[in-house]
């Protein structure tokens, strides 16, 4: 099973390849994508595993509130706050999103994924994105 260390290790150097960050807030800004669960996703298709993203849905709905409302407050204190208490505002948004994934891996764990792949472009066609093909390639970095 994944562990979340290995998830948010992943998480960091894939996130960090040319275009894959611009690619990750596109889908969540134009599509409501969670950026966790891409990461999730991508992780499981390098590992040749699949999984319904389906039952992830729950529990994003779940907290889509708390994200949403923390990423606007955090987005109205940018020019409104110094340096050193917006770098103290983005580390707790760091550990909401590593909390975040530990709930996406508990839900992996009570549905275990699969060999195989396609759970990353399932994801995308649930969010109606279209040309998900060409999304999945600006994801995959």
């Amino acid at each position: 099973m994944i562990g979340a260390d290995e998830l948010w290790q992943f998480g960091e150097q894939h996130y960090a390849r040319p275009g894959v960050a611009a690619a990750c807030l596109a889908l969540q800004d134009e599509h409501g994508a969670n950026v966790n669960l891409l990461l999730l996703l991508l992780l499981l298709e390098e590992l040749g595993l699949t999984t319904e993203p389906g039952h992830f849905l729950p529990l994003l709905e779940a907290r889509r509130g708390l994200f949403e409302h923390w990423r606007q407050l955090r987005r109205w204190l940018k020019t409104r706050l110094d340096e050193d208490d917006y770098g103290q505002l983005l580390q707790h948004e760091l550990e909401l999103e590593r909390w975040q994934q530990q709930e996406l891996l508990a839900v992996l764990e009570r549905h275990p994924p699969a060999p195989g792949s396609g759970a990353l472009l399932a994801y995308l066609h649930l969010l109606r994105v279209a040309d998900a093909p060409l999304w999945q390639l600006k994801l995959a970095g």
